[in-house]
């Protein structure tokens, strides 16, 4: 085997935990760290070690060789396909069946959704959408997800909706 570049496999672990909507304390707990460790991991003040780099390829399907060899493309459906090849595994099919983490639901469920895309929604409209993939987020959660992911949805205007003003949201130009 190639000698290991811990750089390309940490960017594409972090890219396919991005793609799967696992939150990082999901991710973290799989793996047997802390979130802490996670975080270090992140800022490049550790590394991730062969065993936890082991367990990530048994979580994401994928061999150590193909996230050691440059960076990889993903599908987005990714988190679908993951689901059902591990809905037999409870180790890692019972992080997958609970909600993706909001960022997930937003960058490949919401910003795809043509009516979000065309004439954008308000919050109670992107709780529906979540609902109807049975994902519950509150819409607090989703108002606060919004502004915090500005790099992919921005307001469009705003409405009146029950005597309040409120935002519109679409997907970023």
């Amino acid at each position: 085997m190639a000698k290991l570049n811990l750089k390309t496999i940490t960017r594409n672990i972090f890219k396919l935990l991005d793609y799967s909507g696992l939150t990082d304390i999901m991710f973290a707990n799989i793996l047997g760290i802390s979130e802490k460790q996670l975080r270090l991991i992140y800022s490049d003040e550790a590394e991730f070690n062969i065993e936890k780099i082991n367990k990530a390829c048994e979580l994401f399907a994928i061999s150590i060789s193909k996230i050691n060899n440059g960076d990889i493309e993903i599908e987005s459906s990714f988190r679908e396909k993951l689901a059902s090849k591990h809905k037999s595994n409870h180790e890692f099919s019972s992080f997958l069946e609970l909600r993706p983490s909001i960022r997930h639901a937003i960058r490949f469920i919401l910003v795809q959704n043509l009516e979000f895309k065309n004439d954008g929604l308000i919050v109670s409209e992107i709780e529906n959408i979540f609902l109807a993939k049975g994902w519950n987020y509150t819409s607090a959660y989703i108002s606060t997800a919004m502004s915090r992911n500005d790099d992919l949805v921005e307001i469009k205007g705003t409405r009146i909706k029950n005597g309040k003003k409120v935002n519109i949201y679409t997907t970023k130009k």
